[in-house]
């Protein structure tokens, strides 16, 4: 994890997270993030019917103390606020990207902001091939990813997930 920068863009912050703020960073997302899709394939598999403050804090311990190519930020927005989180599993050449944001700051932009961030640093690092995994038929992260040069592949997933992928920048 001490591999992880700290990404900043104009309105937002990515922290990333440790061991010891892992459950701040719980107590502070768990009600932003009631009913949103958290991205099972990274490991943040949380009920998000109830409350998911306690099963956010254990999936954001065991992630923040997963190694080296497991790497989440907490996204800040201007007034320091948790916003949402940002992942990246990185194995080889290849990192899995993922961004959630709690309801009341979507449509900002702010997923797609901080997803240019993350891209740009994983490809500023040397070449690699950075994917996401999307929902069949989920408009609303289509439109995200192609707004984040991110494009589809045929490859679909057993479990109803596309493989979209962004292509190296040269």
């Amino acid at each position: 994890m001490a591999d992880a920068p700290t990404l900043t863009t104009l309105r937002l912050l990515a922290l990333p997270l440790t061991v010891w703020n892992a459950g701040f960073v719980a107590e502070e997302l768990g009600p932003l993030l009631v009913g949103t899709h958290l991205h099972k394939v990274q490991g943040i598999a949380v009920d998000v019917t109830g409350d998911p403050t306690e099963a956010l804090r254990r999936a954001l311990r065991r992630r923040a103390s997963a190694g080296r190519g497991v790497m989440t930020w907490t996204i800040r927005g201007d007034d320091s606020a948790a916003i949402g989180l940002l992942a990246v599993d990185a194995f080889g050449r290849r990192a899995l990207v993922s961004v959630s944001i709690g309801r009341p700051y979507r449509r900002h932009g702010y997923a797609t902001e901080v997803l240019r961030a993350l891209a740009g640093w994983l490809e500023f690092r040397g070449p690699i091939v950075v994917e996401a995994r999307l929902r069949l038929g989920d408009r609303t992260s289509e439109r995200l990813a192609v707004a984040t040069a991110f494009v589809p592949t045929s490859v679909i997933l057993p479990d109803g997930w596309r493989v979209w992928y962004r292509p190296p920048p040269f």
